[in-house]
């Protein structure tokens, strides 16, 4: 016998204690007692016995055979074909008591039939990933698979040629757990077959020079094929080449490029039949270095007029760019070392441009110059827009004393044709809810804000109210709905009657709208409320609403007029109305900038000349404000900060004549401009990181070792890696310290191709603290499951695996899979459900004996309710001492009457003495003079009808008259 959990055995302690406290104390129950104590020890070593899992083992002579079979792409159908028809027939050689079992395989395991004893199998279902082969998993896999009380076989059905994954780890684990793994060989026929085989280019190159790329291709036969090389995905050239039977060698010259990251990718297209695609492309990149590229975006050229000239003066090349013309990816924006904005309005951008300048910057270790204006900033509606995580200022202010009291009304159409989706996938009247969300987070918790909505008729979604509830408001705007006419006039005419007595100082309402509605009275009721109580209006028309009684509406109500032809700008022209509505954010006085903090940017300027006005921000945390406003605001007008991998210089004020007429004309206007966007380029490598990818299987790891310029380690480093794949999506890491100077990260490359790597950290060097930054590249190429160079089976690695767990290779015979060489296993049979049932069984009893006495009489009289009154015609009579019994039964009941009489009799004499007056006779006592009197009860003088009842009456008075007494 064993146990499961030998250590519940300790609870056996516990018996001793048990016949202790149920020891018999009392000697006449001590036979009971003795029999219930042993009744409880039984039970509670029952129970402690299952509770340890008890069981017993006996010899099996049981096989348990799994086949793993090998589905990757390296074989193909034809060999699984092979694979599958001598699983069937070994299958068919199982023994009486064998059992058997399928798992496919390729970069993952699939149980195709669990272990039993079934001897067919049929088309495979499975279908695991088969771009890879990863016999380690399969081999775990398996394992965990096999019955516990069988002897235990894996045969290999592989070319072996792992691509991932730990298989000598995995074939150890199995020795020490006593699996043998056979195999049986198997290989893809030779077949028409081009491959690329290596890519090369320099590691890095000067911009504009041309450059060679290195290719070579194998060809399993002589074929034509036509190569194509691309830069991130634009085709730079496409020839036809002739392929000769082995290696092919090609030298191309590329033409010159801008400066930055570049990644190059060849694809290689035979003419005849290929047996893998996936080895026909290969990618690798360079750094090309050159002058530093800007792109300067701008509304128009009036922005800058005076800022281009400059730049260019400095040896910056700049392209200029209209907001609509800002690249939406990261590929088109990789060519430029920095992105310059100047006064561009967020309303004139969308989502995704936006988004990509701010991983252009993050991720990608761009540049951006933030100049501003009247467009610019919070008036730009730039608030919670992805920019504005970009910039080191946040475009709200916030210190409320220095703002007036804001009441805002929207008033939103909430038409069937607000309910229409958009071009971009989402109905506009979500987009207006996303609106009036954003603007009311803009709002102080002083101001008010009221919401309406109208169809044919006006509702109030929340009538006017302080902000400080926001998600109670924002919940209410939630709830809006499409549907119904148009009613403009319905709708501002509800809100004009209530927000002529709000008590706010500055009222402005918000009119969004798709058209189709009446212009009647509306521009009256607009130019009333501007002169008669200083209520501004401004109309958002979306699409076809841009009617010109809408514009007219605007122009007299005071308003802006915006007519949206991109509907996802719609929450920035919602907050730019806000900001502008509460005329704060505009600071236009002359004033002199005061400089606050040493900057590269300010290398050289001791000082600079006064401005005329700017937009007022807040400076995010971890931004350094190099330039201040006048007091007492002390308003951020240059910042900058490290963002990710990038840099970003915030500058409030703008580079025209507008604020900046005594900047245009100032010596070091050319200095100034200069710098700060060179301050942006941040340089590629840094000779302190070294960085290099190791591929594991399924998963990367990004090896970063520092050291500083004598070479010593660097230790505690905040190190952060941003990983571009050749889709362009970005994954952040954080690596952390493993070995001394060294960092790690793991990361999944989901794509084949060209990674680019950017790591950027804070260090200390020399005693002073240094940006370290590198950028390079990595290539994923085509898995290793493609390489024609490793064609066959590779038997010398079967044959090891085999070897080191007693196995051999099966091909020969399919009846060797099921061979009874294997030493057997003990099978074990639990004991727990019979132990546990005994236990039960015995309760009943033991509960019984402690609670129930037995005696003779009882089981006579059970006897007699089980058996009746059979037997007893044969007796003659009654035994000779039961007849004693009953005479002295029959004796005592006449000594009992005659008593009963004489005493009755008694008792009436003297009762008729006492009527006559005689003195009592002989027999009668005499009375006490000490003792009471008592009359005797009418109970007491009722004549008892029969001798039996006399005793009863004369017992029934004697308690009376003890009762009585005083």
């Amino acid at each position: 016998m064993s146990f499961t959990y030998p250590l519940a055995l300790v609870l056996l302690l516990a018996i001793p204690l048990v016949i202790y406290l149920g020891w018999p104390r009392q000697r006449f129950r001590r036979v009971r007692d003795s029999i219930s104590v042993a009744l409880r020890v039984v039970l509670m070593a029952l129970l402690v016995l299952a509770l340890a899992g008890a069981q017993v083992s006996q010899s099996a002579n049981k096989l348990a055979v799994i086949f793993l079979v090998d589905v990757s792409d390296s074989l193909g159908s034809d060999v699984q074909d092979a694979q599958l028809a001598y699983v069937q027939e070994a299958m068919q050689r199982m023994g009486p008591d064998d059992l058997s079992g399928v798992v496919v395989f390729g970069a993952d395991p699939s149980t195709e039939r669990a272990v039993n004893a079934v001897r067919e199998l049929g088309a495979l279902q499975s279908q695991p990933v088969t771009s890879n082969t990863d016999l380690a998993q399969a081999i775990r896999h398996s394992i965990a698979l096999f019955p516990s009380d069988a002897a235990r076989r894996i045969v290999v059905l592989s070319d072996g040629r792992p691509t991932v994954g730990d298989t000598e780890a995995a074939v150890r684990q199995a020795a020490a757990l006593g699996v043998e793994i056979s195999f049986v060989a198997f290989a893809r026929e030779p077949g028409p077959e081009v491959q690329v085989t290596d890519l090369s280019v320099p590691g890095s190159v000067t911009a504009g020079q041309p450059f060679d790329l290195s290719l070579t291709i194998d060809a399993e036969e002589a074929t034509a094929a036509t190569v194509t090389i691309l830069d991130a995905g634009t085709i730079l050239q496409r020839q036809e080449v002739e392929l000769r039977q082995g290696s092919n060698s090609y030298t191309l010259t590329l033409p010159g490029s801008a400066a930055g990251f570049k990644d190059f990718h060849v694809q290689v297209e035979p003419v005849d039949n290929d047996s893998f695609y996936q080895n026909n492309q290969l990618s690798t990149f360079t750094q090309v270095v050159g002058p530093p590229r800007a792109l300067l975006v701008s509304q128009s050229d009036a922005e800058v007029e005076h800022l281009l000239p400059a730049l260019e003066e400095a040896g910056v090349t700049v392209d200029l760019a209209r907001p609509s013309e800002l690249p939406i990816g990261l590929a088109p924006l990789a060519q430029y070392d920095t992105v310059i904005m100047a006064n561009v309005p967020a309303t004139q951008l969308s989502n995704s441009r936006m988004e990509a300048l701010d991983r252009y910057v993050r991720d990608l270790g761009g540049g951006l110059v933030f100049i501003g204006g009247p467009n610019s900033y919070a008036p730009g509606g730039y608030f919670r827009t992805p920019l504005e995580n970009t910039l080191p200022l946040d475009t709200q202010i916030r210190d409320q004393q220095r703002l007036p009291q804001l009441t805002i009304a929207y008033v939103i159409d909430r038409s069937g044709s607000m309910g229409v989706p958009s071009p971009n996938g989402i109905a506009n009247i979500e987009l207006a809810k996303e609106a009036i969300i954003r603007s009311i987070d803009f709002l102080q918790p002083t101001d008010r804000a009221g919401v309406v909505s109208f169809d044919t008729v006006g509702y109030w979604i929340a009538e006017l109210q302080p902000v400080l509830d926001r998600v109670g408001l924002q919940r209410l705007v939630a709830s809006l709905r499409a549907s119904g006419g148009t009613d403009i006039l319905a709708g501002m005419r509800l809100v004009a009657n209530t927000i002529v007595n709000d008590p706010s100082n500055r009222k402005h309402i918000i009119l969004l709208t798709d058209g189709g509605a009446s212009p009647a009275n509306l521009v009256e009721l607009a130019d009333t409320l501007k002169r008669e109580q200083d209520i501004t209006t401004s109309v958002i028309a979306i699409g076809g609403g841009s009617a010109d009684f809408l514009k007219d509406m605007a122009e007299a109500g005071g308003g802006n007029y915006h007519v949206v032809d991109l509907v996802e700008t719609i929450p920035s022209i919602f907050t730019q109305e806000t900001v502008l509505a509460s005329r704060s954010y505009i600071i236009e006085n002359p004033f002199v900038p005061v400089l606050t903090a040493n900057s590269p940017i300010m290398d050289g300027i001791r000082s600079a000349p006064p401005l005329l006005g700017y937009v007022a921000t807040t400076p995010k945390q971890t931004a350094q404000v190099i330039l201040r406003g006048p007091a007492p605001f002390n308003d951020p007008l240059l910042a900058s900060w490290q963002y990710g991998l990038g840099r970003a210089v915030a500058f409030t004020s703008d580079a025209t004549s507008r604020w900046a007429a005594n900047w245009v004309t100032w010596a070091d206007f050319t200095r100034f401009w200069s710098q700060a966007v060179r301050w942006t380029i941040t340089e590629g490598t840094s000779n302190n990181l070294e960085s290099r990818v190791l591929l594991e299987g399924e998963q990367a790891r990004l090896v970063v070792d520092a050291r500083d310029d004598a070479g010593n380690f660097l230790n505690g480093l905040d190190l952060q890696a941003s990983i571009v794949d050749p889709s362009l999506q970005a994954n952040q890491l954080k690596l952390r310290q493993v070995a001394p100077g060294r960092y790690e990260a793991l990361f999944d490359p989901g794509s084949e191709g060209a990674y680019f790597l950017g790591i950027s950290g804070q260090g200390t060097l020399n005693g002073s603290p240094r940006q370290l930054r590198q950028t390079t590249g990595w290539v994923l190429s085509y898995s290793a499951e493609y390489d024609v160079q490793a064609r066959g089976a590779n038997v010398n690695l079967l044959n090891e695996i085999a070897q080191m767990t007693n196995g051999r290779d099966m091909r020969d015979d399919t009846a060797l899979p099921f061979v009874h060489n294997l030493v057997a296993r003990n099978a074990f049979t639990p004991l727990w459900p019979w132990l546990l049932l005994t236990a039960l069984l015995l309760l009943p009893v033991d509960i019984a004996q402690r609670r129930l006495i037995i005696t003779r009489s009882d089981l006579r009289r059970a006897r007699l309710a089980l058996f009746g009154n059979r037997g007893a015609a044969v007796a003659e009579g009654p035994s000779e001492r039961l007849s004693s019994l009953i005479g002295a039964k029959e004796r005592g009941r006449q000594r009992a009457e005659e008593s009963a009489t004489a005493t009755v009799s008694a008792l009436r004499a003297s009762r008729e003495r006492s009527r006559a007056g005689r003195a009592p006779g002989p027999e009668t006592i005499p009375a006490d003079p000490d003792r009471p009197h008592y009359e005797p009860s009418h109970a007491s003088q009722t004549k008892p009808e029969s001798g039996a009842n006399v005793a009863e009456e004369l017992l029934k008075n004697r308690r009376k008259r003890q009762q009585n007494r005083p």
